[in-house]
C-alpha cells in the first residue's frame, strides 16, 4: 500500500491544517501539487512548488489562466482514447 504524502500549513489563525498530496504535475520547468485537506475528499488546491534554500515550498496558484494549464494537464491524465 502506498504511503500517503502529508504537508502541513499554518492558516490566518495560527492553526495547523493537513494537506494530503493528491499528486505532482510537471509542466515545463514548473512543478505543481495538487493538495487535499485530509478527510475532505471533496475540495483541491493547486500550489506551485519551488525550491527556497534547499526547501520545498508551496505557493498558492492566484493566477487563473495558470491555474487552468494545470487543471487541463491533470485532467489530460485521464483521457481515454
Amino acid at each position: 500500500m502506498e504511503e500517503k504524502k502529508i504537508v502541513t500549513f499554518v492558516d490566518e489563525d495560527g492553526e495547523k491544517v493537513d494537506f494530503e498530496v493528491v499528486d505532482y504535475i510537471e509542466i515545463e520547468d514548473d512543478r505543481y501539487a495538487l493538495l487535499a485537506p485530509v478527510g475532505d475528499e471533496e475540495d483541491a488546491y493547486v500550489y506551485k512548488v519551488v525550491e527556497v534554500d534547499g526547501k520545498e515550498e508551496y505557493l498558492v496558484v492566484e493566477d487563473d489562466d495558470e491555474f487552468e494549464r494545470v487543471l487541463e494537464e491533470y485532467e489530460s491524465y485521464f483521457d481515454v482514447e
